[in-house]
């Protein structure tokens, strides 16, 4: 799959090891890096695992079209899933490009 930043900021963050270590920590920015990874080895979304310690889960109420995956206790990688059309798509069989729209604790 092919991944992106949601913003110039997100792009350069996930594209340089030190940028994700000085936002995120060494140990943190080890984990992000293997996640971005394992979405780049993949073909679309049904090939990365909904089990730990990947554990991707689609978000609801607000955040209805968007995905997570855990990078450690409550962070999570926020992103949304685009099919070859690049129109939004949830369903996990035609994502083949994902948007990363941020890095967060967000519980």
């Amino acid at each position: 799959m092919e991944v992106y930043g949601e913003t110039s900021k997100i792009t350069k963050i996930i594209g340089d090891r030190r940028q994700l270590v000085k936002h995120y920590g060494k140990e943190r920015a080890l984990k992000i890096q293997q996640r971005l990874g394992e979405f780049s080895a993949a073909e679309n979304l049904t090939q990365i695992s909904y089990l730990p310690p990947a554990r991707l889960h689609r978000l609801k109420g607000d955040r209805q079209y968007q995905f997570a995956v855990d990078i450690g206790a409550n962070w999570r990688i926020i992103f949304e899933g685009y099919d070859e059309y690049d129109e939004l798509s949830v369903e996990k069989s035609e994502i083949v490009t994902l948007s990363i729209l941020g890095i967060e604790d967000y519980h």
